[in-house]
C-alpha cells in the first residue's frame, strides 16, 4: 500500500510540473514594431486620440472603455491632478476588446461635444452609464477613426487594455 500510494504521488507531482511546464512554456504575446516604428505609427493617429495633459512627456495609451482595467488606469491619470498633467501629454486611444461588446460606445464617446469629459464620466465619475452610450453611430468621419486606431493597434500588436507606450515600448 505505501509503494502504490508513493507512485500515485509520483505520478501527480509528474502531471504538475508538465502541467506548469505547458503554462509557462507559451510564450507572452509581444509588441511586433520597434520603438522607431511604433512612434512612427503612433503619429498617424495622435490626431484620433482623446488626449488629456498638455505636459512635454508624451505617453500613449490603449483602453476600452468598458474594461475595469483601463477604468482603474484612467482613474488613477486623474488622481494626479493638474501637477500630473503639467508634465505628462496623454494620448488615449479607445480600441475595443471584442468581448467587451464596446464598439457603439467607443463611437459615441467619440461623436460626443466633448470626448474627454464623456470619457472621464462614463469610466471615473460613473455620472453616464455605458447604457446611455450605446446607440448605433453611423457617422463616416467616426468609423475612420475608429478604423485607423484598430489598423495601428494591430500593425503594433496590441494585446491587452490598458496598453501603454512610453518611448515606443509597450507594457
Amino acid at each position: 500500500m505505501f509503494k502504490f500510494n508513493l507512485n500515485c504521488i509520483f505520478v501527480s507531482v509528474l502531471t504538475l510540473t508538465i502541467s506548469a511546464t505547458d503554462l509557462f512554456s507559451n510564450e507572452t504575446p509581444q509588441q511586433i514594431t520597434s520603438p522607431t516604428e511604433t512612434l512612427t505609427l503612433l503619429e498617424t493617429i495622435k490626431k484620433d486620440a482623446i488626449v488629456i495633459g498638455n505636459g512635454t512627456k508624451e505617453f500613449h495609451s490603449f483602453i476600452d472603455p468598458l474594461c475595469s482595467l483601463s477604468q482603474k488606469y484612467v482613474e488613477y491619470l486623474y488622481q494626479g491632478g493638474e501637477k500630473f498633467f503639467s508634465r505628462y501629454k496623454i494620448y488615449l486611444y479607445l480600441y475595443e476588446l471584442k468581448r467587451k461588446n464596446s464598439a457603439n460606445i467607443i463611437k459615441n464617446i467619440l461623436e460626443s461635444q466633448f470626448p474627454e469629459t464623456t470619457l472621464k464620466a462614463l469610466m471615473v465619475d460613473g455620472t453616464v452609464q455605458s447604457t446611455e452610450l450605446n446607440s448605433e453611430v453611423d457617422e463616416f468621419e467616426i468609423e475612420e477613426r475608429v478604423s485607423r486606431i484598430s489598423t495601428i493597434a494591430e500593425k503594433i500588436g496590441v494585446y491587452k487594455r490598458p496598453f501603454i507606450i512610453t518611448n515606443g515600448k509597450g507594457n
